[in-house]
């Protein structure tokens, strides 16, 4: 789908390749797709909108543009890019290293990427820009150390297990040894016994899997508390008004079909009490009672309690 638009980052026409920062010789592009051009296959983060699926604003309708969130990229989502994992497997890889060697001081690093079989021989060789597997592969470290300015020297080895789907940067910055896992390997899911769906306890709720969302059903993040119940803090507010509209008596209410101010059709997606189509002709209504109101104001009779005038004689 990256064909079919412009890249909101680099803004490659549609078929083009994406183009680097630098300024180089025209014939020369970028030699891995920028992350942004691939929005519409990822879920937004902001909205929740489903891939292939356009962003959506708070009102329902399509946004103009996809919100800053979908361009970036999530949390671990390296690790779930199964594409990555199949490319290994496609050439019979058991594990992938990327060596790292910088020498600090703003200094670029030298990055090379090692792929290997099971019985430990080597497969393929690459140095940076010759593959997109290469350049995908070393992409967590540029995205951790950057251009590397004020760093120390730091040597380490980004491992790739692809049996157990495991990520692991270990290494040395400075003086200072560092391991750290960017994806953990995957692990037995078993099944439970009972219903546990009403016990709110943290060890109940860590117990089950596949937690999804109370309001709009999908997953919820591991990285979220024990005791959550929604994706998002959208759809933690959209549940709260529910329940307050429902305290209300406000639930029953239905969306008009026309405009209290043009007579227009209304939208979908607005709230139930919504009486105006827009913003505009809802401060347009607001202008009208305030004018009324004046008007009403100065037709009024005035004080006479502090009339200080004689009373006539009697």
């Amino acid at each position: 789908m990256w064909l079919e638009e412009r890249c909101p980052r680099c803004g490659a026409a549609a078929g083009e390749r994406c183009r680097p920062r630098a300024k180089r010789p025209a014939a020369s592009s970028q030699p891995l797709l920028h992350l942004a051009r691939g929005w519409r296959q990822r879920r937004c983060p902001t909205c929740k909108a489903a891939p292939g699926e356009p962003c959506r604003s708070p009102g329902g309708r399509t946004a103009s543009r996809p919100h800053t969130a979908r361009l970036e990229p999530a949390r671990r989502e390296l690790a779930r890019a199964e594409a990555i994992w199949r490319a290994l497997e496609r050439i019979a890889a058991s594990v992938a290293v990327v060596h790292l060697t910088a020498a600090g001081g703003g200094h670029r690093a030298k990055v090379e990427v090692v792929a290997t079989a099971a019985d430990g021989s080597e497969l393929r060789r690459w140095r940076p820009g010759e593959s997109e597997l290469a350049d995908a592969l070393a992409a967590p470290v540029w995205a951790r150390y950057g251009t590397f300015q004020r760093q120390p020297p730091i040597t380490g080895t980004l491992r790739y297990a692809v049996a157990e789907r495991s990520i692991t940067l270990a290494g040395r910055r400075g003086s200072q040894p560092f391991t750290k896992t960017i994806a953990a390997a995957a692990q037995p899911t078993t099944q439970t016994t009972g219903d546990t769906s009403r016990d709110a306890s943290s060890t109940a709720v860590a117990a089950r899997h596949g937690r999804v969302c109370e309001r709009c059903g999908q997953p919820i993040a591991q990285t979220a508390r024990s005791e959550s119940r929604y994706c998002s803090k959208l759809c933690r507010q959209a549940a709260s008004r529910a329940r307050l509209r429902e305290r209300s008596g406000r639930s029953a209410l239905t969306l008009p079909e026309r405009c209290a101010q043009c007579a227009g059709p209304m939208p979908s997606g607005l709230r139930l009490e919504a009486r105006y189509c827009s913003k505009r002709c809802r401060q347009a209504a607001s202008r009208s009672r305030l004018a009324l109101d004046s008007r009403r104001a100065s037709r009024l009779p005035s004080d006479t309690s502090r009339d200080t005038s004689p009373a006539p004689a009697r």
